[in-house]
């Protein structure tokens, strides 16, 4: 009797669900086994057996009920329904209690969160095991203690040169950073290497830059490295070419620049001779010359000036681009300075009747620049405007003071630049009416010119403009000069934005 009661506690006390079965029939079931299904011991002893399991273990449960009965005990795993329908794995032990009337005790533990597990430690493998596969990186698996490859990808392999079976086992060492044997840099579990960049031999003895990683991972209890490298041969020499491309360019960029130096200044001595010659008969200070002797020698002079003008301007953008050109800065009034453009361009304004207007913000007199490429900067841009107004046109050249800047703007009324022509303007030799019968000459230097004279002063260039209705071109430079162009403190000064100072000299 007391024996009884032993087996009735362990039945009812028991952590694992315990069921005793007949056939199809549950006979007893303990309250683990009510818990673990979500039904009460009345509804379990009144359905089948074969109710509890999942439609799709049945047949497996049942296959190992007669292998119980043949050899009186069994081992398996199968999965539960329970009263929710959710399924669970459980772990099943059975034992045959008499064969003869079929009668069996099933104990079953719940393994469902170890079940969940092992899914998750057999997804990392395949995760890991497609990352080593189809990565563009060659990848090593690397035993965190013996340093020996474990595995290895197949990117690897044929950098490597060398089958998997004879890079498995080796110590990693033997392919990659040679010449760190004993030092090697992942030796402290848990420590993540940066990217750097290491060598490889393959099976030629053959050196291969390579950029390497080293990631610490642990992988169902063990410590392992994850190495990564990347085959920098390919990049290495494209790096070369691009730095012999480079110095060959400066070369020839060289190359260029002093030829057009030394062909311009011999231009510049005939063309000086043919237009002071020519200045000098038509100045009939050696004889009287006829009318059409007087036409053609002006005719002679006036392209020899603009011929010259070409040629400094070849000059001086070939001084700027070898480094040769150099700024005299000194301090002069900015008034002066628009007098004197005034003066050189108002005879080509008249020819097409337009009007000009030239106004100074009162805060601002004087400027610390080089005078003479100021001059030339607002030279370029006015002719351009004249060049570029129909007949009856207006042309505004604007100073006003932001901060510590000087901004000069010159707006026209003239035709306007297109979208697709912009992005030209200020590459040399570049004219954004390039046709064969084009109506504006020109070489495409002027813009190119001021643009470099404004960065020579530190100071930045732009424009705003529409097709048809004209143009704003916009310039900014140091009121002091370099010194204050190069002082951090005054950068916080300098807050009108580019549409700001469009739209103040557009109105």
């Amino acid at each position: 009797m007391a024996e009884e009661e032993v087996y009735r506690a362990l039945f009812e006390q028991s952590n694992d669900a315990i069921f005793i079965t007949e056939e199809e029939r549950i006979l007893e079931v303990n309250p683990q086994g009510c818990k673990l299904l979500g039904y009460d011991r009345d509804h379990l002893e009144k359905i089948s057996l074969f109710s509890i399991f999942a439609e799709e273990s049945l047949p497996d449960f049942q296959n190992a009920m007669r292998v119980t009965l043949e050899n009186r005990s069994a081992f398996f795993e199968t999965k539960f329904k329970r009263s929710d329908n959710s399924v669970l794995d459980v772990e099943i032990y059975s034992l045959a209690l008499n064969n003869r009337r079929k009668t069996i005790l099933i104990t079953a533990r719940d393994i469902t969160l170890r079940k969940e597990s092992e899914r998750l430690i057999q997804k990392e493998r395949e995760i890991l095991s497609a990352l080593l596969e189809k990565s563009l990186c060659g990848i090593l698996l690397i035993d965190a203690s013996s340093h020996k490859i474990v595995d290895v990808n197949p990117v690897a392999i044929k950098t490597i040169g060398k089958s998997k079976r004879e890079i498995v086992g080796n110590i990693c060492h033997q392919f990659i950073c040679p010449t760190e044997v004993g030092k090697c840099p992942i030796s402290d579990l848990g420590q993540t290497v940066d990217n750097s960049e290491k060598k490889m031999i393959n099976a030629r003895k053959e050196i291969i830059p390579i950029l390497k990683s080293v990631v610490p991972v642990t992988i169902e209890g063990k410590d392992y490295f994850v190495e990564c490298f990347i085959d920098l041969s390919e990049s290495k020499r494209t790096e070369q070419k691009l730095l012999q491309a480079k110095l060959d360019a400066e070369a020839a960029s060289r190359a260029k620049s002093e030829f057009l130096t030394n062909i311009s200044h011999e231009l510049r001595t005939p063309l000086n001779s043919i237009i002071g010659f020519s200045d000098i008969l038509y100045e009939r200070l050696y004889g009287d010359l006829n009318e059409k002797q007087l036409k053609y020698v002006s005719n002679i002079s006036v392209s020899g000036k603009h011929l010259l003008g070409l040629i400094n301007n070849i000059l001086d953008l070939s001084k700027v681009e070898a480094g040769k050109m150099e700024l005299n800065y000194s301090e002069f009034s900015i008034s002066s300075v628009f007098d004197e453009v005034k003066s050189t361009i108002s005879p080509l304004a008249q020819v097409k009747n337009l009007e000009m207007e030239f106004k100074i913000d009162p805060g601002l007199e004087y400027i610390q620049a080089d005078r003479s490429r100021l001059i030339q900067i607002l030279y370029n841009l006015t002719s351009n405007a004249v060049k570029f107004t129909p007949d009856g046109g207006k042309i505004s050249v604007y100073c006003k003071k932001s901060g510590n800047k000087a901004v000069f703007s010159v707006t026209d009324t003239g035709i306007g630049i297109s979208s697709e022509d912009q992005k030209y303007l200020f590459e040399p030799f570049k004219q954004i009416d390039s046709g064969m019968n084009r109506q504006y000459g020109g070489t495409g230097l002027g813009l190119a010119l001021v643009k470099q004279f404004v960065d020579m002063h530190k100071g930045r260039v732009w424009f705003t403009s529409v097709q048809g209705k004209g143009s704003t071109f916009v310039f900014e430079l140091p009121v002091k000069g370099l010194d204050e162009a190069e002082n951090p403190e005054n950068a916080f000064k300098d807050n009108v934005t580019k549409v700001e100072i469009s739209a103040n000299f557009s109105g």
